[in-house]
């Protein structure tokens, strides 16, 4: 239940009585982290444990928010359930005061110990051990989430969408359930409106589960990024997750990602490297960290890697989406071609393979430049049809020299709302706009400082 229609809904009520049992009687509801607070979801099982009262909520509070935001962008995750220790009706309740009051400062010291130390944060707890089918369903899914195929990442979202429905409480489920709602949103397979609300209230579900769940705070961390432009936040996030699982390829990869976007560059070259020597094998660390390195100036180093990857894995988008873009950059329009067309054809984008026909007849009939003219006439029908952002049409009208143009369309951009603009303040095809006030006020308008301007 994703709002409070279908909650109230669900009792048969409307909705200012189950906004009053929240408030009033502890109705399990929970808050999309960052999010106003009209944006709650609730599940079915919470719901009928409290209205059978199986689990009442303590009387004195009503239920907190699942990882609400605390003062410096980390979010505060609810407290373990307190309604036992409430029942003491008298019995030693200064002496369970003080103890308790011990056992925090106690716990509040080790922990600032550990962080001053930079040491990761151990819970301490004992290892959760759901049931082998539920299991092996969570580990197949998994694998299907490495592929970073369409197939692969509809697969995986059933599996984990089955492993939570057996499992409730299986916090990881949960966490690898909000995975996969990013990634689908990445390789553009649902709505990003839709896939990054569902990624953030599975992540705040394994949160719930498990206060120390690293996998949790750090799906947080990437829709929090890519969908709130919350970078602060988001930077937060990954530096909790990190810290409660260094060990973590996944965490260090996503990190990586984000710190290249914002436009840094030996940070993202470091986190990249982690998370190669943590999992060498993956194929989507080893195409991202030619892509990191192509925005940190080392492109013959990032062709190296992505030339023969794209050899060896030719059902793998992002190495010749990479070399398209490496490409476009150098002018070397046939290697261009041949690679944007190819990434095409693995994505399925009929729009992209029109675009790089009419690319291909420019070049033909008037070289480099007749290529981008073709190019951005067949993005504009692509555009007019909703299959092509305004986005890219601003990098191709940037190529050339219409930088009138590329503002346009990056201005519109903005106004839909383009997951691709968050690449504004390094696409290299904006070079030539660095110092226009106009393309500077979009790039702070994003969230991003932009870049020095020539000659300041």
């Amino acid at each position: 239940m994703n709002d409070w229609k279908e909650i109230a809904a669900f009792f048969g009520r409307d909705e200012r009585t189950v906004r009053r049992w929240e408030r009033q009687r502890g109705l399990p509801v929970h808050r999309i982290s960052g999010g106003a607070r009209n944006l709650v979801f609730a599940y079915a099982d919470e719901l009928e444990r409290w209205l059978r009262g199986d689990s009442p909520a303590p009387e004195e509070a009503p239920a907190t928010e699942t990882a609400a935001a605390g003062p410096d962008g980390t979010p505060r995750v609810p407290a373990a359930d307190t309604v036992g220790a409430s029942r003491v009706a008298g019995f030693h309740r200064p002496a369970l005061l003080i103890a308790g009051a011990i056992m925090l400062f106690a716990v509040v010291v080790i922990a600032g110990i550990l962080s001053m130390r930079d040491a990761p944060i151990l819970p301490g707890r004992a290892a959760y051990r759901p049931d082998p089918k539920v299991r092996d369903l969570y580990l197949d899914a998994v694998y299907y989430l490495e592929t970073r195929q369409a197939s692969g990442l509809n697969r995986a979202m059933q599996l984990l969408t089955e492993a939570t429905t057996l499992d409730p409480g299986y916090a990881d489920a949960y966490a690898k359930l909000a995975d996969s709602y990013n990634m689908v949103s990445q390789f553009t397979l649902m709505p990003a409106r839709d896939a990054y609300p569902k990624a953030e209230a599975a992540a705040n579900r394994a949160i719930a589960l498990d206060p120390h769940n690293a996998g949790g705070y750090a799906a947080l961390a990437f829709a929090a990024f890519y969908w709130d432009k919350d970078f602060a936040g988001s930077r937060a996030l990954f530096e909790r997750a990190i810290r409660l699982d260094p060990g973590s390829a996944q965490t260090h990869h996503w990190y990586a990602l984000t710190l290249m976007v914002a436009g840094e560059t030996e940070r993202p070259l470091s986190e990249i490297a982690k998370a190669q020597e943590l999992s060498p094998e993956s194929r989507s660390i080893l195409a991202n960290k030619a892509l990191i390195l192509f925005h940190a100036g080392r492109v013959d180093e990032a062709l190296a890697i992505l030339q023969p990857l794209a050899e060896a894995e030719p059902n793998l988008r992002s190495p010749p989406e990479y070399l398209a873009t490496i490409y476009l950059d150098q002018h070397r329009w046939s290697d261009f071609l041949r690679e944007y067309r190819m990434a095409a054809v693995i994505s399925g984008n009929d729009a992209r393979q029109a675009i790089a026909d009419a690319a291909e007849k420019g070049l033909d009939d008037e070289g480099g430049d007749g290529l981008l003219k073709a190019m951005l006439a067949e993005q504009l029908r692509q555009y007019q049809r909703d299959r092509e952002p305004a986005y890219k049409l601003a990098t191709t009208a940037a190529m050339l020299g219409r930088g009138d143009d590329a503002i346009r369309y990056l201005e519109e951009s903005a106004r839909r709302k383009e997951d691709d603009l968050l690449g504004v303040r390094v696409d290299p095809a904006f070079r030539g706009l660095r110092s226009d006030p106009r393309y500077r006020a979009i790039v702070e308008a994003e969230g991003f400082v932009p870049t020095q301007a020539p000659g300041s």
